[in-house]
């Protein structure tokens, strides 16, 4: 695939380019192409615009959800609904349910969307503690199985197991050890609700193991404005925080949270933003009583990029979605349009509108 004078944010601006694409991956980038030797399919690219592919680092593909019973379990979500929404990398992971669903589960929808075309992961583990997982060892499954970068668990929220710190230390060190064994980052990716100080056990853990804080990554950090100041706190202290790309429900979008910390003094590269999609958005009173149930969706993502583009234009935007999470994860060929990159592309309209999208070096939705 021969992709012509197409306007590239590698997410630097790098103009109008060239650029070649064999075997799901980036070959060359240059200003100008000619002819090639072997059969390319050449696509003029002149009135677009070309990016990395976003990447969802929070995603309830095989479905989640549950609280008010049965009739809230969310579905799997299907590729299309991840592709036009641009999400190229997705990481998958259960939520409240883990009764009636598994881990398993989850790596074995992670098998399909990939021979559908994106690439994904999970995170083995679930809201509860001691952990769900596939191997019965958390360390085991993040050695063993190359899809699980991580372990997830949930702190700080009224549906968590409540974990003392010393539990919590044990978990975190055989995340650790896994990732020095594995060779991947070992991520501790925890989701937090609206205790008061929700990030007391990470800070304590850290304060007493010296296991780095790059290995925690709390999510829904822009719950409330109480937890926005949490957020902006424990980035300030040299943690890494994830906002949660939820459009229609009473909470500081994610653009505005990214836009506090930055105009905070917050560096760019501590900040992601994911989906949340294929999961539950639950609104309970203030005695705990459920009063509804919003199912999340993949679009969410690109909405709030497109907000966030608008604010801080395209380079630190792209950051946000795509570098950032790359490397976070420890996926060293995705998040840039570079030499020796995976080919994970959009290609959006002058006016920002999305127009195709090119994953493992294919054309997999829409038409250019």
């Amino acid at each position: 695939m021969l992709l012509k004078n197409v306007r590239t944010f590698a997410p630097q601006d790098l103009g109008s380019v060239d650029i070649f694409v064999g075997y799901s991956k980036v070959l060359a980038v240059e200003s100008s192409i000619g002819s090639m030797p072997i059969e390319t399919k050449t696509f003029d690219l002149s009135n677009f615009i070309l990016t990395p592919g976003l990447i969802d680092l929070h995603v309830h593909f095989a479905g989640a959800g549950g609280e008010g019973g049965p009739l809230f379990r969310a579905e799997p979500l299907s590729v299309s609904s991840l592709l036009e929404s641009g999400i190229t990398t997705a990481v998958g992971l259960l939520g409240t349910d883990s009764y009636a669903r598994s881990v398993m589960e989850v790596l074995q929808k992670a098998y399909a969307l990939e021979a559908q075309g994106i690439s994904t992961y999970i995170f083995t583990g679930s809201y509860k503690i001691p952990p769900i997982t596939i191997t019965g060892d958390v360390a085991v499954d993040i050695i063993a199985i190359e899809k699980v970068l991580g372990l997830k668990a949930a702190i700080a929220d009224h549906r968590s197991s409540h974990p003392t710190v010393e539990e919590f230390m044990r978990l975190a060190s055989q995340v650790r050890v896994a990732g020095i064994l594995s060779g991947k980052v070992g991520i501790f990716h925890l989701h937090v609700g609206t205790c008061p100080d929700p990030l007391y056990i990470v800070r304590e853990t850290n304060k007493r193991t010296s296991i780095p804080l790059y290995h925690f990554l709390p999510t829904h950090m822009n719950r409330n404005e109480a937890i926005l100041e949490e957020a902006l706190k424990f980035a300030l202290e040299g943690g890494n925080v994830d906002f949660t790309a939820i459009s229609d429900m009473n909470c500081p979008q994610a653009y505005e949270a990214v836009i506090h910390l930055l105009e905070a003094g917050v560096p760019l590269d501590r900040i992601t933003v994911s989906s949340d999609a294929g999961g539950s958005s639950p609104l309970f009173d203030s005695e705990g009583h459920l009063l509804d149930v919003r199912i999340t969706t993949p679009e969410d993502l690109m909405t709030q990029f497109l907000r966030m583009l608008d604010v801080i234009g395209p380079e630190k935007a792209l950051a946000v979605f795509s570098t950032n999470p790359a490397e976070r994860l420890g996926l060293g060929c995705k998040g840039k349009i570079e030499v020796g990159f995976d080919a994970d592309f959009l290609i959006f309209d002058n006016t920002w509108n999305l127009a195709g999208v090119v994953a493992k070096g294919r054309l997999v939705w829409g038409k250019i």
